[in-house]
């Protein structure tokens, strides 16, 4: 049995990083240590639990199930230590905090400076960092390395993520004012006869237009795929490809690059956006704050839809 008296605090977090990346030299990095460092701590977590941990594997390092029958409880005890440091008062103006925010390419377009204009007029000398999501990147990041998360359909999470849910946008679809479809409703038939335009964000409501498409035994051609919204809406605008997307950006968009906007001729469910947030942080005063910021800006925006 481990006796706790031999237990290092830090050999925990290394673990879960070790947990989390089954990669050494990411771990050490995460832990901001070297490789050689990292490799001596797995060594001692070894002889600490008696077990080897992890397996090297022609897929790469493998947990035992010794491993990952810590992973859980390990997440839990580093939630109830981080609480222990969290401070329960809380001034806006004497703030110092960087705060990280997970946004999309398209979420951060459409409330980030809502947001940015209420954070900084309250707490002018904390931080905002925007690190930007993919469709499964919170799953693989360290829970202790997220404050905050404005996540839609296309976002995977971990279950244990706490949420809030700040609005929905309906799918629209976008062309250019001088398309041959501008002036007239739009119908599956001419939905499909031109090409469209994704933004590979990694899944969302654009794999559920091929599956709906494909329900009623139809697909579309795709003639352009970039990970750059506004590359979308500059090409959409000069060309006849349409554009399917929430809409709240592109309508602001929509008298620069001259689009106009048409309900799809599909049954798409509403695309709906929650905060979400580490347990680690559900009641840390600071963090209470930013959420609330976060939603009431968010909130604001989507009800001019």
């Amino acid at each position: 049995m481990v006796a706790l008296a031999q237990i290092d605090f830090k050999l925990l977090l290394c673990l879960n990083a070790l947990l989390t990346h089954k990669n050494v030299s990411r771990a050490a990095d995460e832990m901001h240590m070297s490789q050689p460092a990292m490799s001596r701590t797995l060594a001692k977590l070894r002889e600490l639990f008696n077990d080897p941990l992890f397996i090297r594997t022609s897929h790469g390092m493998e947990p035992t199930s010794r491993a990952v029958a810590l992973t859980q409880p390990l997440q839990c005890t580093l939630d109830q230590l981080s609480s222990l440091l969290i401070s329960q008062d809380f001034s806006p103006q004497l703030c110092r905090r960087n705060f990280r925010l997970h946004m999309s390419c398209y979420t951060s377009q459409a409330h980030l400076a809502a947001i940015a204009t209420s954070f900084y007029a309250q707490a002018a000398n904390a931080q905002l960092e925007i690190i930007d999501i993919k469709g499964k990147s919170l799953q693989y990041h360290n829970a202790q390395a997220i404050d905050l998360a404005l996540v839609s359909d296309a976002t995977y999470l971990p279950d244990y993520f706490h949420q809030l849910h700040v609005g929905n946008e309906e799918m629209r679809c976008f062309m250019s004012a001088n398309h041959p479809l501008a002036n007239r409703e739009l119908d599956l038939e001419s939905f499909i006869q031109y090409p469209h335009i994704v933004v590979t964000l990694g899944g969302g409501p654009n794999m559920l237009i091929e599956s709906l498409l494909s329900d009623v035994g139809k697909s579309r051609r795709i003639g352009f795929r970039t990970p750059h919204y506004i590359n979308a809406l500059e090409i959409v605008s000069k060309t006849d490809m349409l554009f399917s997307t929430p809409p709240f950006v592109p309508q602001g968009f929509a008298p620069q690059f001259n689009l106009v906007a048409k309900k799809i001729p599909l049954q798409i469910p509403a695309y709906h956006y929650n905060l979400s947030w580490p347990p680690t942080l559900h009641k840390d005063p600071a963090h209470i704050w930013l959420r609330e910021l976060c939603a009431r800006e968010i909130r604001s925006n989507l009800s001019t839809l």
